[in-house]
């Protein structure tokens, strides 16, 4: 059983090293992608959310508080018995977390989002 476990923790590893190699060592352009790629989404998400102090501007804390609103982001639990909309709801969680995430919010900020009232409502 334990000679079972740990080929299965060696073979994970190989496949992880040579993904590390491939991207690496590999043909620079597949790097300077990812990185890029990366870079370019919280860069693009900084210009559209934040204003000149990296505080949110108006609309994007209308638009941030709403992403969250839907998400589910300040809820306790996502659980549906059903896994089909227990994976959707977690889906739609991730992105917003992530979205945060690139934004470099702290938790003031976060909180503040949270109690957002766009004023178009009710």
């Amino acid at each position: 059983m334990a000679v079972s476990r740990d080929n299965r923790i060696r073979y994970r590893l190989i496949l992880v090293s040579r993904e590390f190699k491939a991207v690496l060592i590999g043909p620079p352009e597949r790097f300077a992608k990812a990185l890029l790629g990366r870079w370019f989404f919280g860069l693009l998400l900084r210009w559209l959310f934040l204003g000149p102090k990296d505080q949110p501007h108006r609309a994007g804390e209308i638009v941030l508080a709403e992403l969250r609103r839907r998400s589910g982001f300040g809820k306790y639990s996502i659980f549906d018995p059903d896994p089909h909309v227990l994976a959707y709801r977690e889906g739609q969680r991730a992105v917003v977390q992530e979205i945060f995430n690139h934004l470099n919010l702290d938790e003031g900020q976060v909180q503040k989002l949270m109690e957002v009232d766009d004023g178009l409502g009710q």
